[in-house]
């Protein structure tokens, strides 16, 4: 074991003093606040837009129009640099009249677009706007409410109805949520549950992927430049198989652990988060996640880690080139994009029986279970069955996957034919 020490101390130190490991850690969070921050901020969501209205529609409308546009923020709520104001031009004559006019000022940016109302507008309920850019949806979200709220006034004044007593009717009812488990009733919104169990999911693949590939260019490096054939005269191949994979995989359990820090630190903000961004209240609330449920998600994504990465120290032995790699990526990287494709169904239904049956295949497991444990109470005999399914495929890949190590990692030339390696592994 000290020769899988060796290797194991090796492989770890050098990827942890690495730069790219020091960028990644610090980098991958702030790319994904990045994601979800920077279209909010920088859409076009906030600031002023001006607009035309070209006002065709029964008396009133078009003034209600614009000032539902113009009114300012409601009482008690944030008026802050991300809400759209508008500042409203009115003009009667009909828009073939305008049409040129206000596409070229539009052209000049003299204004921002021109919203037009027709005369039939309160029975077909059709509108038009135009602007230079129209997928700013909070801009288009704001325009389409106030024409909204204006024609239904119009309609309401028109059978004799009180607008405001109508919207007191029709209002629409908040529903609180909170998961029932065996330990009682929890906290915590169906936004942070659906949250929890995606972000799980994502990270767990993400990890065996990156971590799983690393171990593939690490063998494909040491065999393409011969560095292997000095290491194997001096230790076993299995050795350096098993130290090469432990290595890298303990370093993929201190990013995960960095990140899992980092997440709770972000999640312990949710209100000042919510707030900022417009979200529901409590819809970042932090779910309780019993300790069971994180040993789980940890065995899962360590069993998950090792499957995938005797898989990828196979392959790095069998091929002789990255580019010969990467035509069987696809196959190996196939059972774990497969949760992810279907991660919605998943999550918003993680007892059900797609679930259930993509939790017990080894090669979907890691995936499927990390975001079912996170999202609902799990049955433990499901939990542990299949755990024991993935830790039994671990071992009988591992073993095959070392036979194809011991002889690739010495072989050059073409790459092996399927009866080649049915070779390979009677020899080894």
């Amino acid at each position: 074991m000290s020769e899988v020490m060796t290797v194991f101390r090796r492989e770890f130190l050098e990827r942890v003093r690495s730069k790219a490991f020091v960028i990644g850690t610090v980098l991958f969070p702030v790319f994904m606040a990045a994601m979800w921050i920077i279209p909010a901020k920088m859409g076009g969501g906030g600031g002023t837009r001006h607009l035309v209205l070209v006002d065709q529609a029964p008396a009133g409308v078009g003034q209600a129009v614009a000032q539902i546009l113009t009114a300012p923020a409601p009482a008690g709520t944030d008026d802050d640099d991300d809400r759209v104001t508008f500042t409203v031009d009115r003009v009667a004559q009909p828009l073939e009249q305008v049409k040129a006019g206000l596409i070229g000022r539009v052209q000049r940016k003299e204004i921002d677009g021109y919203l037009y109302l027709p005369p039939d507008v309160v029975q077909t309920s059709q509108a038009q706007y135009r602007a230079r850019n129209v997928a700013n949806f909070a801009v288009l979200s704001a325009v389409q409410r106030a024409a909204t709220q204006a024609v239904q006034a119009a309609r309401l004044q028109a059978a004799g109805l009180d607008g405001a007593q109508v919207a007191g009717l029709v209002k629409r009812v908040e529903v609180g949520t909170g998961r029932i488990t065996d330990k009682g009733e929890e906290g915590g919104s169906a936004q942070s549950t659906f949250f929890l169990g995606y972000i799980v999911g994502f990270l767990v693949y993400l990890m065996i992927l990156l971590y799983g590939m690393n171990v593939l260019r690490s063998v494909l490096e040491e065999k393409t430049n011969k560095i292997a054939e000095v290491i194997v005269s001096s230790m076993k191949a299995s050795h350096l198989m098993l130290g090469k994979i432990l290595g890298v995989g303990a370093v993929a359990l201190l990013q995960v652990a960095i990140w899992g820090a980092m997440m709770g630190f972000t999640m312990s903000r949710s209100d000042t988060l919510t707030k900022r961004f417009g979200m529901p209240p409590g819809a970042l609330d932090v779910v309780h996640v019993p300790v069971l449920t994180l040993v789980a998600v940890l065995g899962f994504f360590v069993l998950g880690f090792l499957l995938y990465a005797a898989l990828y120290a196979a392959l790095g032995a069998a091929v002789n080139s990255e580019q010969e790699a990467q035509q069987f990526q696809m196959a190996v990287m196939m059972p774990l994009i497969i949760p992810m494709a279907l991660v919605f169904r998943i999550v918003s239904d993680p007892l059900g029986p797609v679930a259930t049956v993509l939790g017990l295949i080894p090669f979907t497991a890691p995936v499927t279970m990390a975001m079912r444990v996170a999202s609902a109470p799990v049955p433990p005999i499901q939990i542990v069955a299949s755990l024991a399914l993935l830790a039994a495929t671990v071992l009988a890949v591992a073993w095959v996957a070392g036979k194809i190590y011991r002889v690739g990692i010495l072989s050059t030339g073409k790459k092996p034919t399927l009866k080649e390696l049915g070779q390979w592994l009677r020899m080894a």
